[in-house]
């Protein structure tokens, strides 16, 4: 039970970190009047996944998933606002943020009428957690193929990268000792993308540099 404890409070820890990695990108989209480069659907899955978590945080009754998520959905409220905000036309962010409401809403009709039983409600709203994880994790995916177009990993951030790997061991740590697979399964996927980027972004930061060396 201590060691349970214990990575309940790094696991909390390192998801708020990891959170807060969208202040400095927001202060910066505020300051310059730009949406360059900010990742906008990513907060959009986010948000929508901090939902669906929370509501499955209160039907097994963990107060560290209902605690984490009412801060995500807070956080990545506040960063969608300010997205659409700055940005010149509001028209696709204000539609993307319609659709969004309306997949939840479309989540929550399907619980309602579809699963009227408390174990197949906990069990469907968990495979839901589970498909959205995945997809949120799936996210690097974009990086790497980014990287790879552009020949180059100078624009990617290791530090971000690396503190989304941490709450991913945290996670799949967390879950396991919890033994619920719809929290630690799609954290086994994360690692797997992370790694790969990891190694994506040193080759192409190797090759990047010797370019740039021959080159003098």
């Amino acid at each position: 039970m201590e060691l349970l404890y214990f990575v309940e409070l790094v696991t909390t820890g390192v998801t708020f970190l990891n959170m807060a990695s969208g202040i400095p990108v927001c202060l910066t989209m505020y300051r310059t009047g730009s949406t360059h480069n900010v990742p906008y659907v990513l907060f959009l899955v986010s948000a929508i996944n901090s939902t669906l978590a929370l509501y499955y945080g209160v039907l097994v009754s963990n107060t560290t998933f209902i605690l984490i998520n009412i801060v995500g959905f807070l956080l990545w409220g506040v960063y969608i606002f300010v997205y659409i905000s700055v940005s010149k036309s509001k028209r696709k962010p204000l539609y993307q943020l319609l659709a969004s409401v309306v997949m939840v809403a479309a989540h929550a009709v399907y619980l309602r009428l579809v699963t009227p039983t408390p174990p197949v409600l906990t069990n469907t709203l968990g495979v839901f957690v589970f498909v959205w994880a995945v997809l949120l994790l799936l996210t690097p995916v974009l990086d790497i193929i980014e990287i790879v177009k552009q020949g180059t990993s100078a624009g990617s951030d290791v530090f971000l990268m690396l503190g989304g790997t941490v709450c991913c061991v945290a996670w799949l740590v967390y879950g396991y000792l919890l033994d619920d697979v719809f929290v630690y399964g799609p954290n086994i996927l994360g690692l797997a993308v992370n790694g790969v980027k990891l190694t994506t972004m040193a080759a192409y930061n190797s090759s990047f540099s010797g370019s740039k060396v021959k080159s003098q």
